[in-house]
């Protein structure tokens, strides 16, 4: 039976379940069983899998669609191969932002996960490691990220796939601040990037890394990446990612102290906007208002904290940018009684959870210089205390250096 197409003994472990051949050497071992005109039908429905597989890593949101409503109409007598469609539809559900539908199709497929072919095991954690990081639990999703990359070993897969495992990978763990294993799997996402030419994927793996590089104080290997990123965004036009790029920028600059840079590249942004109800639209304004507060501009910053209220209100994907809005609305509203109140009930609970050890020590310092000019010394020292922890948490959880 295998005689030309592969070893007994790799044949014997298909068999286990050991390993997942390539579609290819599947194909050949069913053709020499004689399941010539029975697999025919199969080997089409696999192969648009395959491509909307791709289609999906590719973010090809048109040709994605077309594939969705196409086996929507499709009925699966084959187990093996209606789980794959399943799984690859939690990824589509998950870029749509789908989240209710994600949640019902993973307790759904749980029971099922035993009777999954390896490659959509692999897939079915991947994408439960997405999800988990959508809804904020990143114990959850670095589980479920682990327990894909037991997989890797045991399958045959493209440079592409391998290329997205790696960023999957980097990106939950960056966003859980294990930054040294993020950086390590983003290095290895862009090469593998590089050389299948997926240049937008490269400018968000540079994106990433520059991230990662800041958070461990890395500041010139983030000002080259991000300047990388941005080159790069700018002669593919990746519209998409000019705005994420230059705000992390002007982060950088904020931090090094350079203030009026941090603040023109802000403004810049910020009167581009288009709406107010995106992440990244939200993210930009609270940074702008930030700068302002650093600057004494309060009347500029409260105009633009205005400009997200309702969204901050209304958008469950922006709940986890609540405390700081929270923060800086009862600040700039010199309800510093109140704000004593959310510090110790939301804000420092949120942010802790959040693992936004800098963001939090930076209002903690704050409300510690507030409260020495209302000679309340033992608040002040209480904030000055929490903050100089924080900044240490922070230093630790990134760089793994006991100070």
């Amino acid at each position: 039976m295998s005689k030309g197409i592969c070893s007994v003994s790799y044949l014997s472990k298909i068999e286990n379940e050991i390993l997942q051949p390539s579609d290819e050497t599947m194909q050949l071992l069913l053709n020499r069983l004689g399941y010539i005109e029975e697999t025919n039908a199969l080997t089409r429905i696999q192969e648009l899998l395959t491509k909307w597989n791709i289609t999906l890593m590719k973010r090809d949101e048109k040709e994605s669609k077309n594939l969705y409503h196409f086996f929507q109409e499709k009925d699966f007598i084959n187990e093996g191969i209606h789980l794959e469609y399943r799984v690859l539809r939690i990824q589509y559900s998950l870029q749509q932002n789908m989240l209710a539908q994600v949640r019902k199709e993973l307790m759904n497929l749980t029971e099922k996960i035993i009777d999954m072919p390896l490659k959509t095991r692999f897939y079915f954690f991947k994408h439960s490691a997405y999800y988990y990081y959508h809804v904020g639990k990143m114990g959850e999703a670095v589980t479920n990220i682990i327990e894909a990359q037991k997989f890797i070993s045991f399958l045959e897969l493209s440079t592409l796939e391998l290329a997205d495992f790696y960023y999957a990978f980097s990106f939950v763990n960056s966003k859980n601040n294990d930054t040294k294993t993020a950086v390590k799997y983003a290095e290895m996402a862009l090469s593998s990037y590089q050389t299948i030419y997926m240049l937008t994927k490269c400018v968000d793996c540079h994106i990433l890394l520059g991230i990662c590089h800041k958070r461990n104080f890395h500041y010139d290997l983030a000002f080259e990446h991000y300047e990388a990123a941005h080159t790069l965004a700018k002669e593919i036009d990746y519209q998409e990612m000019l705005h994420p790029i230059i705000h992390n920028l002007s982060s950088l600059y904020s931090i090094l102290g350079q203030h009026d840079e941090a603040l023109g590249l802000l403004q810049e942004l910020y009167s581009e906007l288009s709406n107010f109800h995106s992440y990244t639209s939200a993210r930009i304004v609270l940074s702008l208002v930030k700068e302002y507060c650093k600057e004494g501009r309060k009347s500029e910053a409260a105009q633009c904290l205005s400009k997200i209220y309702l969204a901050i209100q209304q958008d469950p994907s922006l709940k986890s940018l609540g405390s700081e809005y929270i923060f800086f609305d009862l600040m700039l509203g010199d309800q510093f009684e109140k704000l004593d109140r959310e510090m110790e009930k939301t804000i420092i609970p949120e942010l802790m959870k959040q693992n936004k050890y800098l963001t939090l020590s930076g209002f903690c310092d704050y409300l510690g210089e507030y409260h020495v000019e209302q000679s309340r010394y033992k608040k002040s020292s209480y904030y000055f205390q929490l903050g100089k922890e924080l900044l240490v948490k922070s230093i630790q959880k990134n760089t793994g250096v006991k100070i």
